[in-house]
């Protein structure tokens, strides 16, 4: 038996940060953001041994480890975590296919994580519902291997669809109630641009992090700020009033600032580049997904701009990535 799965990446609009501990269970946090149709795909497969055998075809390469390894200093470490946590027992091969570059910013490790761990739960009949496979994945990414990050990647990744999420002990996945005319005008309002410079979000949160203890009034003020980007852009959306979408594009520009106060790692001279040459082509805001330094760069255009600015961010060097939103989370099915 052979089972494949797929979890969509997200692109967060507001909010991103919050959704980290200790700050929300402190204070709470919250997110809107939305899956896209682009997937990070599993194949499982049983093997006759104890190892476990992977092949990345984005990168062309194989790697094995033993089952019970937690020598989580190597190559793939995210497939030791899930395998030791769900303490499996038999051999397996695993392959691995990523629509988008490792580092983009937009959740792809979770991704991975969620479409990983629910090829396994249907192939060992775990019964663990939508929720609980993306609290595992939360779990396994950060306290099994340490990895510092929020919730918000992991629900994403299961759920699926446009929703508003609230962080406190537990998290809460609401639906955005909004009309497809709506929905509609902002995707077409929104460019998705590539800008290089993949990164390790753990490393760039772990700095954020530390704002929380040494200067924890400047972090809470730009927390709340995030916050308040996150409930107006639900207002918005949810008004159903088209006439109101370009206080979203200029929503955006205010959570991006926000954001970068909190570290001087999460922009660079690269990033600004893109984004200042938008902005003077007719983009009301926008914001780096993830947690900074690179990946994908969201932009919300004046409808007339938007080829303008796509003709200019591409002679800069710049990749557009062509997307739609996505309603659906984890998927998984059985090739017999």
């Amino acid at each position: 038996m052979i089972i494949r799965s797929k979890a969509p990446f997200r692109v967060s609009f507001g909010g991103g940060g919050t959704d980290m501990t200790p700050y929300c269970i402190e204070y709470g946090g919250c997110v809107i953001n939305t899956t896209i149709d682009r997937h990070v795909y599993i194949t499982l497969k049983p093997r006759q041994d104890k190892e476990i055998h992977i092949f990345s075809i984005n990168l062309n390469k194989e790697f094995q480890f033993k089952i019970g390894d937690r020598n989580y200093s190597t190559e793939f470490d995210l497939f030791k975590g899930v395998i030791n946590v769900l303490e499996i027992k038999e051999g397996f091969d695993i392959i691995v296919y990523s629509e988008l570059p490792t580092g983009s910013g937009m959740g792809g490790s979770s991704s991975l994580s969620v479409a990983l761990i629910g090829a396994f739960n249907k192939y060992l009949n775990l019964e663990l519902s939508k929720h609980d496979i993306a609290q595992k994945a939360y779990n396994i990414e950060r306290i099994e291997l340490r990895q510092k990050g929020g919730y918000q990647d992991q629900f994403a990744a299961a759920y699926g669809g446009f929703n508003f999420m609230e962080f406190i002990k537990d998290t809460k996945v609401i639906p955005i109630n909004a009309s497809k005319d709506m929905i509609n005008e902002l995707q077409f309002r929104l460019i998705l641009c590539y800008v290089g410079g993949s990164h390790f979000s753990s490393d760039i949160q772990e700095e954020v992090l530390q704002g929380y203890d040494i200067e924890k009034k400047s972090y809470i003020e730009a927390m709340q700020d995030l916050k308040d980007v996150a409930h107006s852009m639900r207002n918005i959306v949810e008004s159903n009033n088209l006439n109101r979408l370009n206080e979203f594009g200029e929503l955006l520009h205010k959570g991006w600032l926000a954001k970068k106060s909190l570290s001087n790692k999460i922009s660079n001279k690269n990033i600004e580049n893109f984004y200042l040459t938008s902005r003077k082509l007719g983009v009301l805001g926008g914001k780096l997904l993830g947690a900074g330094g690179g990946g994908h760069l969201l932009l919300f255009s004046e409808p007339n701009q938007k080829p303008k600015v796509i003709q200019e961010l591409e002679k800069i060097g710049g990749k557009i990535v062509n997307f739609h939103f996505n309603p659906k989370g984890l998927e998984v099915w059985e090739i017999k």
